[in-house]
């Protein structure tokens, strides 16, 4: 029987593929190893880490670390991980369960197709930046509906960490520093974001205490009514105001309406293992699994960081990309040909236009080339002492979302919406 791998970053499968990083690969000093004899947690934050830790030494499960560290990535990386925002998680149980939660935002009710283009056709500022970029928020319901089904520990203990770490402050390090200064003049741009991430009208230094009392609050009344009060009750109140205020789109109606999506995970195998990964609306599991496909078909793999690895790895992600871009997109409302995506055959295809002695040009190959990716979106694993786990990514699509903040909330919505006709494909599988 093949083992199980729980992966969602295509980068991951691409070196482990490769095998042991050689001494001489730029990383290789940077790079760590950690080994836990009962149980893992693995984020982008040391204080969302020690969240994890301290949920799975209490006796919670993997779903119950995730929660927790996802609300404690709220406050400690809030530059992504924003409950503003949204998400998936891919869960496999000891029992060999697999499940796939879909809480990435929503389109407003109001939405047009052509909202984001200007007079002459242009994506406008609108599209990253204010009340009208803003999609329907996904991660509260996300969570907790993970919680629902799954968790073990009471709901409200798993956001208590969280809503003390914005109470009490926390010590900006080197990158959440840097994070916000690089954002701070848009932050500046709306009095509640500033009041938040701008206290005296700068960007903290690193080694300084950020306190963030309006999250608190909005985190308290999550842990003391559950996910209504995002969705019907004061911070849907606030949103709904601000957003009429600033000539936004999401309405209480909106909020309301929201609900998390149950997929079946994407699952192929690669040289000996099944990988689980996202369904749609996430790009990552198919994207992921034509990656892996096209590798798995080369003779070999080069050593990491070699040339002939960097550059295999470079036109088989080249390929796999504009595929993502073409096909990919909301399984509530388009069909994809996702078992043709999959499949070994459709990548053998793929990579028999790889030339391994000259770069293909992305003008070269068919449909929509990939366009740039942001540092917006952060992704955390979790594995318990029963063999449980989880691969949980969330993001707010931009670095702080829309940047603006719903005045007391301390919650930066999302950038969603339709996506601009500039990077619809029209492509179809032959």
């Amino acid at each position: 029987m093949r083992s199980p791998l729980l992966l969602l970053v295509s980068g991951v499968a691409v070196v482990a593929a490769c095998g042991r990083a050689p001494e001489r690969w730029p990383m290789y000093d940077r790079a760590q190893v950690v080994e836990a004899d009962s149980a893992m947690v693995v984020t982008v934050s040391p204080l969302a880490t020690e969240v994890g830790v301290d949920i799975l030494r209490r006796g919670g499960n993997a779903v119950d670390a995730a929660v927790a560290v996802g609300f404690a990535l709220a406050v400690v990386h809030p530059s992504a991980g924003n409950i503003g925002g949204g998400g998936f998680m891919v869960f496999r149980f000891a029992n060999g369960e697999v499940a796939a939660l879909d809480y990435r935002e929503t389109a407003p009710g109001a939405a047009t197709r052509d909202m984001y283009l200007d007079p002459a056709g242009n994506v406008s500022d609108a599209i990253v930046t204010g009340h009208l970029a803003s999609g329907v928020p996904g991660s509260v319901a996300g969570m907790a509906e993970a919680h629902r089904r799954y968790g073990r520990l009471p709901w409200a203990d798993v956001i208590a960490p969280a809503a003390r770490l914005a109470a009490d402050g926390f010590v900006l390090d080197g990158a959440r520093a840097r994070g916000i200064a690089g954002n701070a003049e848009r932050l500046a741009r709306f009095p509640a974001s500033a009041r938040q991430f701008l206290p005296g009208g700068a960007a903290p230094d690193s080694g300084s205490v950020l306190v963030q009392a309006d999250l608190a609050r909005t985190l308290r009344s999550i842990a003391d009514s559950g996910p209504a009060a995002f969705y019907e009750g004061w911070i849907a109140d606030s949103i709904a105001a601000e957003m009429a205020r600033g000539g936004g789109l999401i309405t209480k109606a909106d909020l309301a309406a929201y609900e998390p999506r149950w997929r079946d995970p994407i699952a192929f195998d690669y040289r000996g293992y099944t990988v689980y990964s996202m369904a749609p609306s996430s790009s990552g599991g198919i994207t992921l699994a034509l990656i892996l496909n096209m590798l798995e078909g080369a003779d070999s793999v080069p050593p990491l960081g070699s040339a002939e690895q960097v550059h295999l790895a470079a036109e088989v992600m080249k390929r796999a990309f504009a595929d993502r871009n073409h096909y990919l997109g909301d399984p509530d409302f388009i069909s994809m040909p996702i078992a043709q995506l999959i499949s070994p055959l459709y990548a053998a295809g793929l990579r028999a236009g790889i030339r391994f002695d000259k770069a293909t040009p992305s003008s070269a190959l068919p449909g929509v080339a990939a366009h740039d990716q942001g540092v917006d979106t952060t992704h955390f694993s979790i594995l318990d002492k029963d063999g449980n786990r989880v691969a949980a990514t969330l993001s707010v699509n931009y670095p702080f979302g829309s940047g603006f903040m719903p005045p007391g909330s301390g919650v930066v919505p999302p950038i969603g919406g339709p996506v601009p006709p500039t990077l619809v494909g029209t492509r179809r599988l032959p």
